[in-house]
């Protein structure tokens, strides 16, 4: 993605953002929902929006190394008349902006572990997050850093939704000066129930792909993401410190 694109997304999201501030809903109008089908496809449209985003390279922190941040985001979702009527609201948009607060922290062996904590504004909608990534290639001069990453997401405030989801990726990085570009493939897989029991248990697999390029500052890191879990698609910008 350019640099041109980055900054059109920012502003987008920016955007979106600060729209869904002004406009609340709730997802408390699951029995509004047509079929069993219907609550499938909301289910995999939110599980696409909150489960965890690597939003960093594959090379690791180093034991001394910390990355904090806060990022908005954005999520394309795919079943936007299915949560419309989810949320008996016609102020839902077609793009679920996010806002995630994050931490990350180095260990020995080429280790980082770290949490998030992401919300839909204008919504109760809540999503925590925890992750452990080992870069087994840590990468040099010459050589790609690539890592294997595992995460756990819970969501709250779906009304008697249930959502959670797990996965893993595989990513590479290579850094050039102060910017390196990165990207991975993986796996989102998700359990969604209805506590009312309106609606059977789903569980379902997405897969993922995502690109992005990370930029640091001194000691000013920005990252910029591009994600497709499952049919939907999703960028993001995060600013923090990462040393």
């Amino acid at each position: 993605m350019t640099h041109a694109a980055f900054r059109r997304a920012a502003l987008a999201v920016a955007a979106l953002t600060w729209a869904a501030g002004a406009h609340a809903y709730e997802f408390d109008a699951l029995d509004q929902l047509a079929s069993q089908g219907e609550f499938r496809q909301l289910a995999e449209d939110l599980s696409a929006t909150l489960a965890y985003k690597p939003q960093a390279p594959a090379e690791a922190l180093g034991i001394t190394g910390f990355d904090v941040g806060v990022s908005l985001g954005g999520t394309n979702i795919k079943s936007h008349r299915v949560v419309e009527r989810a949320t008996g609201s016609d102020n839902v948009p077609s793009t679920l902006p996010t806002v995630t607060l994050r931490a990350d922290k180095g260990l020995p062996f080429g280790i980082d572990v770290g949490g998030s904590y992401t919300l839909i504004p204008g919504t109760s909608v809540r999503a925590l997050s925890g992750n452990v990534k080992w870069a087994f290639i840590e990468g040099g001069v010459l050589t790609p850093a690539v890592a294997v990453r595992a995460f756990y997401t819970q969501t709250s405030g779906l009304g008697d939704m249930n959502l959670r989801s797990q996965g893993g990726d595989l990513s590479v990085s290579k850094g050039f000066a102060n910017v390196t570009p990165y990207g991975g493939v993986g796996l989102v897989q998700s359990r969604a129930s209805d506590d009312a029991g309106r609606w059977a248990r789903e569980r379902y697999t997405q897969t993922r792909l995502f690109a992005g390029v990370s930029v640091n500052l001194l000691l000013v890191n920005l990252a910029f993401e591009a994600d497709r879990t499952g049919d939907a698609t999703s960028a993001s910008i995060k600013a923090g410190l990462r040393f």
